[in-house]
């Protein structure tokens, strides 16, 4: 851990927080306890000993608490009373960086999975409506290392979304075909959905009411506009989430 030597409680909050890695962390437990393997999913260029070196550094501090889990082997991970006292900052982080930092993204930067499991939790279970509806994704212009991640889908039925790799054996409702930096840009509000499809970078095939639901489920935006994001489980999930733990 980084030390700056000064009793100034800006560095002292920095000592715990500032290392790299660790507001990523602080992000992901914000939304609720997680296993070191969904850690690892969440942070792809992050190795299991330095996550390790920081959940440790974390747990020191009071910001994280370590439990066994409750059923088989391995651990949870879940904020303390001090680190829930962050979320706003990771709020404030995320609004900061949509102003400031939409010129930033570059193609590495770009993860079919982190953006279909990112979607996924953005969504409000009470807004999902009865019944099936899957939609089917289909995206060009990956990274090398995501070659193989072109096909994605969503599975809409209460409570959830599931979000498949494989097929899940459905037929799709809708079809999105887009570009992943397009699709991306648009999922942020840095891009609207009327420039996104007169350009051709994300298009819509299939049933409209299964294209107007993914959108509204999504927020996406007719217009560039700084979306708010939510760094915390929805109620719904929150329970779930309850569940799954014990």
């Amino acid at each position: 851990m980084v030390r700056y030597g000064q009793f100034c409680p800006v560095a002292k909050a920095a000592e715990i927080i500032a290392d790299r890695w660790t507001p990523l962390i602080i992000r992901e437990l914000c939304f609720g306890p997680s296993t070191f393997g969904q850690l690892l999913f969440a942070m792809p260029l992050i190795s299991r000993t330095m996550l390790t070196q920081r959940l440790k550094e974390l747990a020191r501090s009071e910001t994280v608490a370590i439990e066994p889990k409750a059923r088989g082997r391995g651990h949870l991970y879940r904020l303390t009373e001090a680190g829930e006292g962050l979320r706003p900052l990771i709020e404030m982080m995320g609004e900061w960086g949509q102003r400031w930092t939409q010129e930033r993204i570059e193609e590495d930067d770009l993860d079919p999975a982190l953006l279909m499991w990112g979607m996924s939790r953005q969504i409000d279970p009470a807004e999902v409506p009865a019944g099936r509806t899957v939609i089917r994704f289909e995206f060009r212009g990956l990274p090398q290392n995501s070659r193989s991640s072109r096909y994605w889908w969503y599975v809409i039925q209460r409570p959830q979304i599931e979000v498949c790799l494989k097929n899940p054996g459905y037929e799709a409702d809708a079809v999105v075909s887009a570009d992943l930096a397009g699709f991306s840009k648009l999922w942020l509000g840095y891009i609207g959905l009327d420039e996104a499809r007169a350009n051709g970078r994300v298009g819509f095939h299939g049933s409209a009411s299964a294209i107007t639901l993914l959108c509204r489920l999504l927020r996406l935006p007719t217009q560039p506009t700084q979306k708010k994001f939510r760094f915390g489980p929805f109620p719904d999930r929150a329970a779930a989430s309850a569940v799954a733990a014990e």
